[in-house]
């Protein structure tokens, strides 16, 4: 599909492997100038190698969300290699650990899926706004999940960070939209990628998926919904969500 993307540039995190490799994948072949970042340095540089890192359009780059500064050195060294950013991709986040029910979930845990998803989105389209705004240009899609409404029954934090980005995203789609940026949001339902792989096969998930009404089957990672929110098509659509609340068979 030709979503005239060619010769954007674009931050997809969490682009070592599953959705963000596959959204990086979309954009790249859409002749968009990929900054794949992820906290796998090693991994992110061999995807990006593969999509085109030796001509310069793809490089990879070092990034946990969770840091301010590491947002800020992202962001310097990508206008640096590729020129400004018109796409952000907030797409990294981690799993729900073992022990993570609504009785067992502790501190350590909650915080740790409040600052790897809600305050990494946050930190990201933060760090990018304000190019955006005075380019007058910008296109931010913020991953989410089907479980930000309510469809999972045992893992709060997860849930709850989840919850923060639908929130968060429509509250910064409105602020942003008299400066022609769009923000949207991606509620995919449930994702066979590295990290659901191995969350699934721990006691907690398990539980928590039993208590879920779905299909029972889950998709390969998909990335319509992701490209065709980073394209011109979409300069009327701020905010909006795109949601699978169940999941459907690829």
């Amino acid at each position: 599909m030709d979503l005239s993307l060619e010769g954007k540039v674009a931050i997809v995190t969490g682009a070592a492997s599953g959705f963000g490799r596959a959204v990086a994948t979309t954009l790249a072949t859409e002749g968009v100038r990929v900054a794949g970042a992820d906290i796998n340095e090693a991994g992110v540089t061999s995807a990006m190698k593969e999509l085109g890192g030796g001509a310069g359009s793809c490089r990879g780059y070092a990034l946990d969300v969770a840091s301010r500064d590491n947002w800020q050195e992202l962001v310097r060294s990508v206008e640096e290699d590729l020129g400004p950013v018109d796409i952000l991709c907030n797409i990294a986040g981690p799993a729900p650990g073992p022990v993570s029910g609504h009785l067992d979930t502790d501190d350590d845990e909650w915080h740790r899926q409040i600052e790897g998803h809600l305050s990494g989105v946050f930190r990201g389209c933060q760090t990018v706004l304000p190019g955006m705004m005075e380019r007058r240009y910008g296109k931010i899609v913020n991953m989410c999940s089907f479980t930000a409404h309510g469809t999972v029954a045992n893992i709060p934090g997860y849930d709850a960070a989840f919850g923060g980005i639908l929130a968060y995203t429509k509250d910064l789609a409105r602020y942003v939209a008299p400066y022609n940026i769009n923000v949207n949001c991606v509620s995919p339902g449930n994702v066979e990628t590295p990290m659901t792989q191995g969350w699934m096969s721990s006691p907690a998930p398990a539980s928590a998926s039993s208590r879920t009404p779905s299909s029972g089957a889950s998709a390969n990672p998909t990335t319509s919904p992701t490209g065709w929110s980073s394209s011109p098509p979409t300069a009327r659509s701020t905010p909006s969500v795109s949601r699978s609340t169940c999941p459907a068979a690829s």
